[in-house]
């Protein structure tokens, strides 16, 4: 029989426990955040007069306070217009025949909710909703769910990747590190792609603007934990992985819309990585990249970020003392 280890058995317990933590944030954030999704100030266009607008809103108001967040136009064109270019999800014309203009491809789930809500409202008037998909999915991406299986697996790799250049390289200077960071980053984005694109099918088109998106997804992944890596040590990536996969996928919105989650993950929805790389990347494929220079300032200031305070530590640290 092997001799008791005390010390060895408390740190297999304290990581177990580790691991239990662990399991509790993730469930808990991914339940939370979407097992009752429901509009919170969703955009949605209404087509008509003023008062045709107006009666609109005060219905829709009273019906489901907070709901939405009304956008008039006065014309069909400008409501398509509006749609395609991500400034609202859906647009009514309530006359004088019910018309419903949805999209799809920016959510599924908005486009569904907005349909089931208005035939409804057609239906108790006796009439019929027309509803029109005016950026329907493919059938190599039908229920939208590539973009989000796609940035989820870039998500861990960035996080891992990260861990690994840092616990192996520490023999290398920051600026090598960041280096193989970014040489990650191109690669995983183009793996990433290649299968995407190409391999599976699921995305027609796009491939330098979706390798772009995967690659600068990575970085503002990578390039933060390995700023949390010199500043604190291996703890830093427990840091990372709380930050990016237990509060920010879970506030991605990938499978519903940010604007269908609960308060505190959507303010965080659209400031976090997860959250932007999901509104580019569905903005690039289906939306000819209209709507996505948030996501993409998210993006980059997240990685410029990292790097900067990689750099920073470095040269405080060679400073000589005194």
């Amino acid at each position: 029989m092997q001799s008791a280890n005390p010390a060895a058995d408390r740190l297999l317990l304290f990581a177990l426990a580790g691991v239990l933590v662990l399991a509790l944030a993730l469930v808990g954030s991914n339940v939370a955040a979407n097992h009752a999704p429901k509009p919170h100030q969703l955009p949605l266009g209404v087509i008509g007069t003023p008062p045709v607008v107006g009666a609109e809103a005060d219905s829709l108001g009273h019906q489901a306070p907070g709901s939405y967040q009304i956008h008039a136009y006065t014309s069909l064109a400008a409501a398509q217009a509006a749609i395609l270019h991500r400034e609202v999800y859906g647009a009514l014309r309530p006359a004088p025949t019910p018309l419903l203009l949805v999209a799809s491809a920016a959510s599924p789930a908005v486009a569904t909710l907005l349909q089931k809500t208005f035939t409804a409202a057609a239906t108790a008037q006796g009439k019929t909703l027309v509803v029109r998909d005016l950026a329907p999915l493919p059938s190599s991406d039908s229920r939208g769910a590539t973009a989000f299986s796609m940035l989820i697996s870039l998500l861990v790799i960035g996080i891992i990747g990260s861990a690994v250049i840092y616990l192996l390289g520490r023999h290398r200077s920051p600026p090598v590190r960041l280096a193989v960071m970014v040489a990650l980053a191109v690669g995983a984005g183009l793996v990433a792609t290649l299968v995407t694109n190409v391999v599976v099918g699921a995305f027609h088109g796009h491939f330098l603007a979706v390798w772009g998106v995967a690659t600068l997804f990575v970085l503002a992944v990578g390039l933060p934990i390995a700023a949390f890596l010199v500043l604190v040590g291996a703890s830093g990536i427990a840091a990372g992985a709380v930050m990016f996969l237990v509060i920010g996928n879970p506030a991605s919105g990938g499978s519903t819309a940010p604007e269908l989650l609960p308060g505190f993950w959507r303010a965080l929805s659209q400031l976090l990585p997860p959250g932007a790389a999901m509104r580019a990347m569905r903005d690039v494929v289906y939306f000819h990249g209209h709507g996505m220079t948030h996501a993409l300032l998210v993006l980059g200031i997240y990685a410029i970020l990292g790097a900067t305070v990689v750099f920073t530590v470095q040269m405080l640290r060679a400073r000589p003392p005194g």
